[in-house]
């Protein structure tokens, strides 16, 4: 539309149909949890992995899910069309998907990446995108978030992502809007229980699970 060009057809833009893929929520906290909220009035199949079924409110899921758990990961990643990464970086999970992890993925698959870059091993995501291991990624977390400028312009990646035509790359705008006070509800939270002495904290770090 920029360019002037009207209806070019599905050879210039085709879409990718939703229907009947099966989505894998790598992770199930907070945001993977929204994520499956809004994806639940599609017709879709969902895959979950997480460390403890145990642990959190699993009763009130929005759809029928696949369960896994992370000794599962193969089967997991062998099920699913559309990755959606949302774990926090830990030692476990630092280059949790490697390319070995990658080519277990269906060749039509898309990978998301919303959670550190360093769950997704940089060289092998790159491999994966220009090899057609997978069919795509859309990244918003990055892998140097200090970079050095050259020539005007500042890339947070050792690999050419920017000139790969089978990636959305977002600079680590899922956080946005910063100014939103609606966000500061938890913060605002947990000073009250502080103060008070009562209520139950919210997002509590285990120090242990290091997240």
């Amino acid at each position: 539309m920029i360019r002037g060009m009207w209806r070019t057809g599905d050879k210039e833009g085709k879409s990718i149909p939703l229907r009947n893929k099966t989505i894998g929520l790598l992770g199930y906290g907070h945001v993977n949890r929204l994520v499956h909220k809004f994806l639940s009035g599609f017709d879709l199949d969902f895959n979950i992995l997480k460390n403890n079924w145990d642990k959190g409110n699993n009763k009130e899921l929005p759809t029928k899910v696949n369960k896994f758990l992370i000794n599962q990961l193969d089967s997991f990643l062998e099920s699913t069309n559309i990755l959606i990464v949302a774990v926090p970086l830990t030692s476990k999970t630092k280059n949790l998907i490697d390319l070995n992890k990658l080519q277990l993925l269906k060749t039509n698959s898309i990978v998301i990446n919303v959670s550190r870059g360093l769950v997704i091993n940089e060289k092998d995501l790159y491999t994966a995108l220009k090899e057609g291991i997978i069919l795509g990624a859309g990244i918003d977390v990055w892998y140097d978030y200090s970079p050095e400028e050259k020539n005007g312009k500042k890339y947070p990646f050792k690999e050419e992502f920017h000139q790969l035509n089978n990636i959305v790359l977002s600079p680590h705008r899922a956080a946005s809007p910063m100014d939103d006070l609606n966000r500061w509800d938890e913060v605002i939270n947990n000073i009250d229980v502080v103060l008070s002495n009562k209520g139950t904290l919210t997002n509590v770090v285990n120090l242990e699970d290091e997240y």
